[in-house]
């Protein structure tokens, strides 16, 4: 009856997100894994919960199979796991359920949160499917990204739109910091998840979706306007380390701001290293050209220029590593001019030269951010504790 509730826990099949995939068989594709945990045959698709999904959810997956001779040789197996994150409990034997074409099941309320499941290859044909969910709102969306960008500019706006942003209270400052840290980690997260992951597809794929072509456009733009804004920073600071009275910004400028650029640039180095390394998959030959990655004109810069340069040019340099370094070089000089900059007394040599050591000793451990010189100190403590 249709007023009539079931009992238990009954999620939502309100699909939202379709997945389609395209799997070959063993005949086709050679390479497969042994299913090893069951004996249980070749595996398409491996052991795994959904992710991303709104709790308790349903389900569906619908299946088709084309130029296929053998019946019933594609199935779906699961295996329940103890308490829903532990391991597969070894008391209830895992399934192995056959799938002719034209199959559909369903995986309802908590099954997802206490099962597992995998795709057992067939020994012929293709099989296509069509998996719904009903995916968790917000992260991940084209609205959700496009939503943060413009609040992260918005936000940057406001705090640029006062020439004494940083020299008012500490409070106000250390607001301005957090705020362009989560700038920085914003540039990442466009950089990763969105852009890079666009590109890596190939033209086929961007000429397939002429939808995203416009929001690829507007997280090029928020992602350029956000670096002219890092870029801007990155010459007050590297001013501040030169000279503490060229500008009144240095005076009440922080070591914490060159900390989040270093910690976010190195962050965002070792990503870029990751896909450096993904582009030189060797199956990349193998696939036509236009399946292949194909540069973003924002992100693959071509060229050698200097730091200097490309400043000027309202850009960050593709490799980092001289940046964080220049950065590193900054803040020390910084450290020493808000320090010890006044330390020197000319009255005596002697005074002249602990002055200077003392400058040497700030300049060292000034390169380091707050967080590192916490590790220094801690392994400084363990070493001591082993004397």
């Amino acid at each position: 009856a249709p007023n009539v509730q079931p009992p238990g826990l009954v999620g939502s099949a309100e699909y939202n997100l379709t997945l389609v995939n395209k799997m070959a068989s063993t005949t086709m594709k050679r390479d497969l894994k042994n299913e090893m945990a069951y004996n249980m045959g070749k595996i398409s698709v491996g052991w795994h919960r959904d992710s991303g999904l709104k709790d308790f959810s349903s389900i569906a997956v619908y299946q088709t199979l084309k130029d296929t001779v053998t019946a019933n040789s594609w199935g779906v197996a699961i295996r329940a796991m103890d308490g829903g994150t532990g391991g597969p409990l070894a008391s209830v034997p895992a399934l192995l359920v056959p799938l002719p074409s034209g199959s559909l099941y369903y995986m309802f309320d908590d099954f997802n949160h206490n099962h597992e499941h995998a795709v057992i290859a067939g020994s012929d044909g293709v099989r296509y499917s069509s998996t719904h969910r009903v995916a968790r709102e917000g992260a991940g969306t084209w609205q959700y990204i496009r939503d943060k960008t413009k609040q992260v500019l918005d936000a940057s706006t406001k705090f640029n739109s006062s020439e004494k942003t940083c020299q008012a209270s500490k409070k106000t400052f250390e607001k301005f910091v957090a705020h362009v840290r989560l700038q920085q980690l914003l540039m990442n997260e466009v950089e990763f998840e969105w852009l890079r992951q666009w590109y890596v597809q190939g033209s086929k794929h961007a000429s397939l979706h002429p939808y995203w072509h416009q929001p690829i456009e507007v997280l090029c733009d928020s992602y350029s306007n956000m670096e002219q804004r890092s870029v801007d920073l990155l010459v007050r600071m590297k001013r501040a380390s030169h000279d503490n009275k060229t500008e009144t910004f240095n005076t009440e400028l922080s070591e914490d701001l060159f900390d989040v650029f270093i910690e976010t640039l190195t962050e965002r180095s070792n990503q870029r290293s990751g896909w450096t390394a993904r582009y030189r998959d060797p199956i990349f030959g193998e696939i036509p050209a236009d399946e292949r990655p194909f540069p973003c004109p924002l992100l693959d810069r071509t060229g050698d220029m200097t730091l200097d340069e490309s400043l000027k040019k309202g850009q960050m340099p593709e490799d980092l590593e001289n940046v964080i370094a220049k950065l590193r070089e900054w803040r020390s000089a910084f450290v020493v001019l808000k320090e010890g900059g006044d330390e020197q007394n000319t009255d005596s040599a002697r005074n002249d030269t602990i002055a200077k050591s003392k400058k040497r000793k700030k300049s060292s451990k000034g390169s380091l951010t707050r967080k590192e010189q916490k590790r220094v100190a801690s392994n400084w403590q363990q070493l001591k504790a082993k004397i």
